[in-house]
C-alpha cells in the first residue's frame, strides 16, 4: 500500500503456493468465495476506469461457478462499476465497501440495497475536496453515488498531500471516515467496511455456517473481511450480525495479495498468482464433482 502513512499489523501471513493451492483445503468440505476487484482479480492502471478483469479470470469463475460454488466480489468500486467489470458473470455484489448490496444470482432480490447517506454533505465533502485539489493536475478524484476517492497513482510523490487535503475534510464531518489504499484515500460514512458486507452477504446469499468462505484481497480495506472471517473481531456489528444470519460462528480463511503484514492466514504475491490459485481452486471443484458422482 502507498499511501503515505504505514498501519500497525505485526502478523505476517504463511505464503501459499498457487498452484498447490487445492492442497490446503478438504476433500468434504464446501466452499464459497469472497473477491476483492482491483488489486485482486484486475491489474491497477493510471485512470481507475481503465482496470480491467482478465478474460481468462472470468472464464474460470464461470467455471467455478458450474460446480455449485457461490461467488461474491467484494469491492470500493461502485455498484455500476463492478458490474460493468465482471460482466458477463452474474454475481452477489458488495460494492463501495459494503455501502451498496446488491446485484444478481444467489440474492432473493435484484434490488440494490444502500446504506443511508446524507447527499446534501457529501456534495459538501465533494466541493471541498475539488477546491483543495484544484491547483494539482495530477490527483484524480472519483465521485462515487455514496463516497469520494482522492487518487494520486499519477503521482505517488503527493500520498502526504492528499492526505493532508482529505484529513482536513474530514475534521469537519465527524460521521465519515478516511479509508486509505493503494494510491488512494477515500471518505465514506462511518460504520461501514468489508467485514460487514461479507457478513451481510453471507446472510443475503443463505450461505450454511458449516461452508467455509474464503476471501482474497489485496489492500488495507481488506483486513476488515480477513478480520471477521478468519479470527475473532472485536466489533459489535460482528456479534450482532452473525445472531442475525443464524451463525454462531464463522470459521474461513483469507487470502492476502501481497507479501506485507496482514491479518489473513496466506499470501500469494500478486494478481497473476491469484490467477493461478483459482484454477487450482477449479481443479479442486472439478475432482470433488467426479467423486461425488
Amino acid at each position: 500500500m502507498t499511501s503515505g502513512r504505514s498501519f500497525s499489523i505485526n502478523k505476517r501471513p504463511l505464503y501459499i503456493p498457487p498452484q498447490n493451492f487445492a492442497d490446503y483445503l478438504y476433500d468434504h468440505q464446501e466452499y464459497c468465495l469472497f473477491l476483492d476487484i482491483d488489486g485482486t482479480l484486475a491489474g491497477f492502471t493510471l485512470n481507475p476506469k481503465d482496470s480491467t478483469i482478465p478474460a481468462p479470470t472470468l472464464k474460470t469463475l464461470q467455471k467455478i461457478q458450474i460446480h455449485g460454488v457461490k461467488i461474491a466480489a467484494v469491492t470500493g468500486r461502485s455498484m455500476e462499476e463492478a458490474k460493468q467489470m465482471l460482466s458477463p458473470i452474474r454475481l452477489p455484489i458488495a460494492a463501495t465497501h459494503g455501502l451498496e448490496i446488491g446485484g444478481h444470482s444467489d440474492i432473493n432480490d435484484n434490488e440494490i440495497s444502500t446504506a443511508s447517506v446524507n447527499t446534501i454533505e457529501l456534495n459538501s465533502i465533494i466541493q471541498s475536496i475539488s477546491q483543495s485539489c484544484e491547483f494539482f493536475d495530477d490527483f484524480t478524484i472519483e465521485n462515487k453515488p455514496y463516497s469520494v476517492a482522492l487518487h494520486f497513482r499519477q503521482n505517488p510523490t503527493l500520498a502526504d498531500m492528499a492526505h493532508t487535503i482529505m484529513l482536513e475534510t474530514a475534521k469537519k464531518h465527524p460521521n465519515w471516515v478516511l479509508k486509505p489504499g493503494k494510491f488512494v484515500w477515500e471518505m465514506t460514512p462511518r460504520g461501514v467496511n468489508k467485514g460487514l458486507a461479507i457478513l451481510t452477504l453471507l446472510k443475503k446469499m443463505q450461505i450454511k455456517e458449516d461452508v467455509c468462505p474464503i476471501f482474497i484481497g489485496d489492500d488495507i480495506t481488506d483486513e476488515a473481511g480477513f478480520l471477521v472471517l478468519q479470527n475473532g473481531d472485536p466489533q459489535p456489528e460482528k456479534s450482532k450480525l452473525l445472531e442475525t444470519c443464524g451463525f454462531e460462528k464463522i470459521k474461513g480463511m483469507g487470502v492476502k495479495v501481497g507479501s506485507g503484514p496482514s491479518h489473513a492466514n496466506y499470501y500469494v504475491n500478486n494478481i497473476e498468482e491469484v490467477t493461478i490459485l483459482l484454477n487450482s481452486f477449479l481443479r479442486f471443484c472439478q475432482k470433488n464433482t467426479l467423486t461425488s458422482d
